[in-house]
């Protein structure tokens, strides 16, 4: 019995100093640093201050720690270790940035061709995560039919959180080939560049962006002649179109004679038509045997036919413009040319050639053009003549340009004022000058009368240029 109870108080004795030793050795080793957590996260490109996952210092002050978390990297995944030092001995924690939030995403729907391609990034947009994603569609899909396929697409972080969507595809079968156009006749001054992509356009029912194929292979730009230019189109379905368009290499010639003749001639010259008044004049010309130059718009298309009855009875059809909108013509030198070379087309196809005599919208002395081009004038006039065209202004005006049914007598007195050898009289033959037409036959009379003829401008003819002021 003392035995047992002898063995009792030396167990408890025992544990008594164990437990006191144990207090000991935790109180002597146990970190002076209380720290919050052991494991920190912290939520990628977040700030954070280390110095706030301290919990208390045992016997001193935070202001005793110092901290080093330069190995810490804010913008990517992973663990890091952050080290507080205090009291010489280094004490370790770690701050663990993550990513948990979903990525954010817009998806569009496709219509596509039958045939074509798809891939998951084709259907997404404005992606928004703090990681890399990897976008994939949820399983594989089939676009080898026509109709209408819902797909689900995904999007994937770094963190590995993935977001959702439905999307549809509309596949569709294409067999309609594309279409080409601004194949307009070019003509090209011998020795001289060209840009055979200038103007033209191709344009596909599907697909934005069809390709062009351009083979000039054929053309030589040394040599005078008439040669062609293959164009082909191809959409992504593959449906091609080919055509052909007319290059005209012209000789480096200049129309005209800058120096007045000693023989009397009178040029009649018409802009604006044709009209219901191109007739009359073409038969009031009949009458006195004279010849007539006509520079004619693309206004009006309705009377074309005059043109290519002026044409047939010899005289010149010279062009001036094809919509006669100051804003568009005089936008730029491509647009000036561009404008020229519809009018020049629209001509070819009633007399068979495209003129070369030009009569600028305003004349080359015209201001309106600075509104839209400043010197515009200036580099067009130089322009026109390298590349093979001569432009006609005019020394005497009939003054009907200044409005409508400007009276009659006031057109005769303008247009028989000039006496020298050679006049080039402005007049215009468009719908609502009928007073000129009562004008014409008493000017023509005037002028014969003083042993005048009347020609229609040709290459040997006196070039009236006026004063460029743009």
């Amino acid at each position: 019995m003392k035995n047992n109870i002898k063995g009792k108080i030396i167990g408890i004795i025992v544990l008594i100093v164990v437990t006191i030793a144990l207090l000991l050795i935790y109180f002597l080793v146990r970190s002076p640093i209380e720290f919050n957590e052991k494991i920190v996260k912290i939520e990628i490109n977040s700030a954070y201050d280390a110095r706030k996952n301290i919990k208390k210092v045992r016997n001193g002050s935070l202001k005793s720690v110092q901290i080093n978390d330069k190995e810490v990297n804010y913008q990517k995944l992973g663990q890091y270790s952050v080290i507080y030092t205090y009291k010489k001995k280094e004490y370790k924690t770690y701050v663990k940035v993550v990513d948990s939030h979903a990525p954010q995403f817009d998806v569009k729907n496709l219509d596509i061709d039958l045939g074509m391609h798809v891939q998951a990034q084709d259907m997404v947009e404005n992606i928004k995560d703090a990681t890399h994603t990897q976008v994939y569609f949820k399983k594989k899909y089939s676009f080898d039919q026509e109709g209408t396929q819902e797909v689900t697409v995904c999007v994937k972080d770094e963190g590995k959180n993935i977001t959702e969507k439905k999307a549809k595809v509309t596949i569709v079968k294409d067999s309609e080939a594309p279409d080409i156009t601004g194949l307009d006749t070019l003509t090209i001054v011998a020795g001289g560049n060209a840009d055979y992509q200038k103007g033209v356009e191709i344009k596909d029912n599907r697909d934005p962006s069809p390709q062009l194929q351009i083979d000039f292979s054929q053309v030589d730009l040394t040599q005078v002649g008439t040669y062609y230019v293959t164009y082909t189109g191809i959409d992504r379905s593959g449906n091609k179109i080919s055509k052909q368009r007319e290059i005209q290499v012209v000789n480096r010639t200049t129309a005209g004679i800058n120096k007045q003749s000693n023989e009397k001639i009178v040029y009649l010259t018409f802009d604006d038509g044709p009209s219901q008044n191109t007739k009359s004049i073409l038969d009031i010309l009949d009458r006195y045997h004279a010849k007539a130059t006509f520079f004619v718009t693309g206004n009006n298309q309705t009377y074309n036919y005059l043109i290519k009855l002026a044409h047939e009875k010899g005289h010149t059809i010279a062009l001036h413009t094809y919509c006669h909108d100051y804003k568009k013509v005089y936008a730029s030198s491509q647009s000036y040319f561009d404008d020229l070379t519809k009018v020049g087309n629209m001509v070819k196809g009633l007399i068979g050639y495209v003129p070369r005599y030009v009569r600028f919208p305003g004349g080359s002395s015209n201001t309106i053009s600075r509104r839209y081009c400043t010197g515009l004038m200036s580099s067009l006039s130089k322009e026109l003549i390298n590349r093979g065209y001569q432009y006609y202004d005019w020394n005497v005006s009939s003054s009907d340009a200044s409005g409508n049914n400007v009276a009659v007598n006031t057109i005769i007195n303008q247009a028989t004022s000039s006496h020298v050898n050679n006049i080039n009289i402005l007049f215009h033959d468009s719908s609502p000058k009928t007073t000129t037409v009562q004008a014409l036959p008493t000017i023509i009379e005037h002028y014969q009368a003083l042993g005048y003829r009347f020609e229609a401008i040709n290459d040997q003819s006196f070039i009236p240029h006026q004063r460029i002021n743009n």
